[in-house]
């Protein structure tokens, strides 16, 4: 049975390229959202949804090919996989930014919302992407079938 171990190298590796695929996903987020509210005069709260819409597809594929590398998985198991966790993980970062807000009232309410965004993204979010949405056997190893009765 082949088994592959992981140095710390490469865990470090992979969760800097989660950080920079989060980067790559803001910024495209901002960059819509800003085109249709400044460029096509849409309503911010209408230009929302195009831009969260965009950054999640490069946070998705960004996250599939660049950060976990796991092309090699079904992309449909994986899109539904992604989409279900981001619906559980926007309540959490708002129940985060909350509670962060309401015991840092004295900072301002970007620099909480970036800091929510951060925790839950280390205690929720990368290890569900790195352990179910883009969890993929390594090469030659075998998954063991459940028994059931």
């Amino acid at each position: 049975m082949a088994t592959c171990v992981e140095t710390l190298a490469e865990r470090i590796f992979r969760f800097f390229r989660t950080l920079v695929v989060g980067s790559w996903a803001t910024v495209a987020d901002f960059a819509v959202l800003a085109l249709c509210v400044r460029v096509l005069e849409l309503e911010p709260s209408v230009a929302r949804a195009p831009g969260l819409l965009v950054g999640g597809l490069v946070q998705f594929f960004g996250s599939r090919s660049y950060a976990f590398r796991a092309q090699s998985g079904s992309v449909s198991r994986q899109a539904k996989l992604f989409v279900l966790h981001e619906l559980v993980g926007m309540p959490l970062n708002l129940l985060m930014f909350r509670m962060m807000l309401s015991a840092m009232s004295f900072a301002p309410a970007e620099a909480v919302s970036l800091l929510a965004n951060f925790v839950v993204f280390l205690i929720y979010s990368y290890p569900v992407r790195r352990f179910i949405v883009f969890s993929i056997p390594a090469p030659g190893v075998v998954p063991v079938p459940v028994k059931t009765q």
